[in-house]
């Protein structure tokens, strides 16, 4: 692909660029700037990498204007590299998936499906079933009885998503996701526990992805609630009736408790836990292995369990480290002390 291609495309998505360079130059694939040869065009984002750019043997490189004397080598200059090199990987690695239905996918009659549809085999599509156009069905998912999928969106292979659920517009699900599996509910009476059907949905907005094997859990009685642009790693599980708000990124083995509140544009790191039915203010970010247990009322980050501010929980952290000196000095003091209150006694 030459890099005029690119520039196009950019300035179709409204990327300012200032290109420098030969703009014929043809590329076939992004790459590292250590790794890049001169048909890779790479990016820098991180300052600390400024000898490797001076280094590689990149034929284009993505970075910042102000970057732009460190190479001589082709140079787009845009304010968010990063980006851009997203935008360009997305270019060059189109998923390239051929319109059609397979012969061995089995497809209800009263399912509606839209135009540019692949659908492949094994996949199951249940009765009231709606598609929208450019969708993306992988081998062995399966769609059942009244759910509806948005316009082009990317459903991997063994993808499940249960009755009445509603998946919004360029949503990407891989590999092993549930979406509106039973939620955990369940009433204890003498000891024994009895299910409670969960009636409620799973309604997913726009421009969502959700990792492989992460799961979603339908509402009890309302819905639960994924707001549009959120991104769900590999391996999470949410519960029933939660809420995620808008741009919300959530890594991998994270655990959300059920009818929680997430705000907008919050982070959970991995392995974070949140207790349920609390409320977290937008803007929240969540350490690796905190864990949330009540309300969380400001926007900051927040570490150690239970979650408390991370710049308490550094200094907390910082003085456990001194824990065995100070016990040790204690002893000493609590030796000296018995000793000065037995020449005290002896005289």
């Amino acid at each position: 692909m030459k890099l005029q291609t690119i520039l196009e495309h950019l300035e179709k998505q409204g990327i300012d660029v200032e290109f420098l360079g030969d703009s014929s130059h043809q590329v076939s694939q992004v790459s590292g700037l250590s790794e890049a040869s001169p048909e890779h065009i790479s990016f820098l984002s991180d300052t600390k990498r400024m000898g490797e750019l001076e280094a590689s043997q990149a034929g284009a490189v993505i970075l910042k204007p102000e970057h732009r004397d460190i190479t001589s080598t082709n140079r787009l200059l845009v304010s968010n590299p990063y980006y851009v090199y997203a935008l360009t990987a997305q270019l060059l690695n189109p998923l390239n998936l051929e319109p059609g239905i397979h012969r061995k996918a089995v497809i209800d009659p009263s399912a509606t499906i839209g135009e540019s549809v692949s659908i492949g085999p094994n996949a199951v599509i249940g009765a009231n079933v709606s598609i929208g156009d450019g969708v993306s069905i992988g081998a062995g998912t399966v769609i059942e009885s009244g759910a509806q999928i948005g316009h082009r969106s990317y459903l991997a292979p063994n993808v499940t998503v249960m009755h009445d659920c509603v998946i919004g517009d360029d949503v990407r699900m891989e590999s092993g996701c549930v979406i509106g599996g039973e939620g955990f509910g369940f009433a204890n009476e003498k000891g024994e526990w009895h299910h409670i059907p969960q009636i409620g949905r799973v309604v997913i907005g726009d421009r969502v992805y959700i990792g492989n094997n992460s799961t979603i859990n339908r509402g009890a009685i309302n819905d639960t609630v994924i707001e549009s642009n959120c991104i769900i790693d590999c391996l999470v599980q949410i519960g029933h009736n939660v809420k995620l708000g808008y741009g919300t990124a959530i890594a991998s083995q994270a655990g959300i408790a059920g009818s929680t509140e997430i705000g907008q544009y919050c982070v959970l790191a991995g392995q974070a836990g949140v207790t349920g039915h609390v409320t977290i203010a937008d803007q929240s970010h969540f350490g690796a292995k905190s864990g949330v247990t009540g309300h969380i009322r400001e926007a900051g980050s927040y570490s150690g369990f239970p979650a408390v501010p991370t710049a308490e929980w550094q200094r907390t952290m910082v003085r456990m480290k001194g824990l065995t000196k100070m016990a040790q000095k204690v002893k000493r003091l609590e030796s000296e002390l018995e000793e000065i209150k037995s020449q005290l006694e002896n005289n």
